[in-house]
């Protein structure tokens, strides 16, 4: 009798420690899943409360369109991450990046309209964008497809005509 009760005992013990190490084993990992689901989960929000309309499209002279995008979302951009835009301009099927770079032949620049101050473009504020094109070869009078890409990829997609 005194037998038994030892290798119960023993056996007991073996299993509270064999289930001490399974949790040890499996919590970190749990917890490290909870994490990337919780950062997942927040990149897709933050695309989703992200949106951007353009309100008007204006040709100052055959080089140089200005648009005027209002963010409609409801989460600002940072002042930071606003040069992480891309932009794409063109003719349906034939879209093309337009360059940031001030001495590029098709580039693009924007100007603020920061009501605040606060160097963000918030919920309501005005981007005045202006697509430069020195060899006039993308301006051309018709229907045209723009798309923004914001820093948290956010794709916004217009359609304007010149």
């Amino acid at each position: 009798m005194a037998q038994e009760v030892i290798s119960s005992a023993i056996l007991i013990i073996a299993a509270i420690i064999a289930t001490v190490a399974l949790v040890n084993a499996v919590y970190p990992s749990l917890f490290t899943t909870t994490d990337s689901v919780q950062s997942v989960s927040d990149t897709a929000s933050d695309r989703l409360k992200t949106d951007v309309n353009v309100d008007m499209a204006s040709m100052q002279n055959a080089t140089t369109l200005f648009l005027w995008a209002k963010n409609v979302g409801s989460i600002k951009v940072p002042a930071g991450k606003l040069p992480y835009t891309d932009l794409y301009f063109g003719e349906p099927g034939s879209m093309a990046m337009v360059e940031r770079s001030e001495t590029a032949a098709f580039r693009w620049a924007y100007v603020l309209d920061d009501m605040d101050g606060n160097g963000d473009w918030d919920p309501g504020e005005i981007l005045q964008i202006a697509i430069t094109d020195a060899g006039a070869s993308h301006l051309t009078t018709g229907t045209h497809d723009l798309q923004l890409v914001l820093y948290n990829s956010a794709s916004i997609k217009n359609t304007i005509t010149i």
